[in-house]
C-alpha cells in the first residue's frame, strides 16, 4: 500500500503510543464514540454515588467548611461530567473537560478519603485503588492523562496523610497497595492501549487494501461503480456536469508478449502514477478498470476541461518514452483515452455514462490510437443503453 499512512504507521512501530496530528485526531474520534455507552454508564455511576454521600453526609450533620466544599467540588464535577456523556455536546466537549476535571475530581476525593480515614474509617481507603480504575480504563481517557491522574491521586493521598496525620503503618500499607494498583493500571492500560491503536491501523489499511488494486495502488473496479452510483444522484440535484474518462493502453499484450508480463506489471504502475493528475478533488476517482484501462470520474468539470485533463495525461505518458517495439502505434508506450461528459438526469443511469466513454475510446483507437476522442449531451441523447455503436459518428477531437 504504497502512499498509505496507516501502513506508515505500523512500518514506524514507534514505542509512544502516538500517531501523526490527523491520525491520532482520527483514533481518539473513533475511541471515544466507540467507548461512549461505557463512559455514559461511569459518569452516570460517579455521579449517583457522589450524590449519595453528599445526602449521607447531610443528614448525619456534615460540617461546614474545608470537607463540605470538597464533597461539592467532587458532586458537582460528577455531575458535570455526566451532564456531557449525555448531551450531544459529547463528541465536542467531553473529552477537553475531562482532561481537567478527572484529575481534579481525583485529588480531591483523595483527600476526603485520607481525612475519614484519619477520623476513623479506614475501610475507606479501599477505595483509593478503585479511583484509578475510571481514569484508564472507563473515562475513555488517553494512556498519558490517566497515568497524570493515577501519579496525581497517589500524591494527593501522601500530602493529605501526612497533613491529616494519619498513622504511619496505616498511611504506608495503603500507599504501597496504592502504588502497586497505579503499576498494574498503568501497564494493563498501555498494553490495551496499543492493541487498540494497532488494531485501529490494522482495520483501516484493510479496509484500503479491499478498495484498491493491489497491482496499480489506484482504486479498484468496485469502488469506481459505487463512488459513480453515490455522486450520481448528488449531480442530478446541484445540476452539476460528470465526466467519464476511460483509458487504454496500446498494444499492451503486443507489450507483455515483447517483454514479459513482470515488465507489463512494471509499466501499469508507471502509468498509473501519470494518471493520478487527473484526480483533482475528493469528489474525483480513478480506478483501474480491468487489464490495461483505467477509469477516471471528474466531478463538475466542461467538455474543454475534461479534454485538456485528458490530452496531459496523453502527453504524459508518451513523454515516460518507454519502449514499445511490439506497437504498431509508436515506439513508445502510448494511451487512447475516450471521454465522455454529461450532466446526469433522473431519467439515465450510470451505465450510459460508461457506455458512451467507452464508444468514444473505440473512437480514439479507430482513428490511429495515442490520441483523445470526446463525446458530449449531444451524443448521450441518442444513446440506446445497452447498444454499442461501433460507429459513433459524433465522437470529435
Amino acid at each position: 500500500m504504497p502512499g498509505s499512512p496507516q501502513a506508515a504507521e505500523l512500518v514506524r512501530a514507534q514505542q509512544e503510543l502516538r500517531f501523526s496530528p490527523a491520525m491520532e485526531a482520527e483514533y481518539v474520534r473513533t475511541h471515544l464514540l466507540g467507548s461512549r455507552l461505557l463512559i455514559r454508564v461511569t459518569c452516570v455511576l460517579a455521579a449517583v454515588l457522589s450524590i449519595a454521600r453528599a445526602v449521607e453526609q447531610t443528614a448525619a450533620g456534615f460540617p461546614v467548611g474545608g470537607p463540605a466544599a470538597a464533597l461539592a467540588v467532587v458532586t458537582i464535577a460528577s455531575v458535570l461530567l455526566a451532564s456531557l456523556a449525555w448531551s450531544s455536546a459529547f463528541e465536542r466537549h467531553f473529552l477537553p473537560v475531562a482532561r481537567v476535571i478527572v484529575p481534579i475530581r481525583n485529588v480531591v476525593v483523595a483527600g476526603c478519603i485520607t481525612a475519614a480515614a484519619a477520623e476513623g474509617q479506614r475501610e475507606m481507603l479501599m477505595i483509593l485503588p478503585v479511583l484509578l480504575f475510571g481514569p484508564f480504563f472507563f473515562l475513555g481517557l488517553s494512556y498519558r492523562t490517566a497515568l497524570f491522574t493515577g501519579v496525581l491521586t497517589a500524591v494527593s493521598f501522601v500530602v493529605h496523610a501526612t497533613l491529616a496525620g494519619l498513622a504511619l503503618p496505616v498511611a504506608l500499607r495503603a500507599i504501597t497497595f496504592l502504588l502497586i494498583a497505579l503499576a498494574g493500571c498503568a501497564l494493563a492500560a498501555r498494553h490495551l492501549e496499543r492493541l487498540s491503536r494497532t488494531t485501529f491501523l490494522e482495520t483501516r489499511l484493510i479496509s484500503q487494501l479491499a478498495q484498491h488494486d493491489t497491482l496499480t495502488g489506484t482504486k479498484n473496479r468496485r469502488v469506481f461503480d459505487e463512488h459513480l452510483a453515490r455522486l450520481w444522484p448528488q449531480a442530478v440535484t446541484e445540476g452539476r456536469t460528470i465526466a467519464i474518462v476511460l483509458i487504454d493502453v496500446d498494444h499492451f499484450k503486443a507489450y507483455n508478449d515483447c517483454y514479459g508480463h513482470q515488465a507489463g506489471d512494471v509499466t501499469l504502475r508507471r502509468i498509473a502514477e501519470c494518471l493520478q493528475s487527473l484526480v483533482r478533488g475528493p469528489l474525483d476517482v480513478l480506478s483501474r478498470y480491468g487489464g490495461e484501462e483505467f477509469v477516471a470520474m471528474l466531478y463538475d468539470v466542461d467538455t474543454d476541461q475534461a479534454v485538456a485533463l485528458a490530452d496531459r495525461v496523453r502527453r504524459g505518458v508518451h513523454e515516460l518514452g518507454m519502449e514499445h517495439r511490439g506497437s504498431r502505434t509508436s515506439a513508445t508506450i502510448t494511451i487512447s483515452v475516450g471521454v465522455a461528459v454529461i450532466e446526469p438526469s433522473a431519467a439515465r443511469t450510470p451505465r450510459g455514462a460508461l457506455q458512451l466513454a467507452d464508444q468514444a475510446l473505440y473512437a480514439a483507437k479507430v482513428g490511429g490510437r495515442n490520441r483523445v476522442r470526446v463525446m458530449n449531451e449531444t451524443d448521450y441523447g441518442m444513446l440506446v443503453t445497452g447498444v454499442f455503436d461501433k460507429q459513433p459518428g459524433a465522437a470529435r477531437a
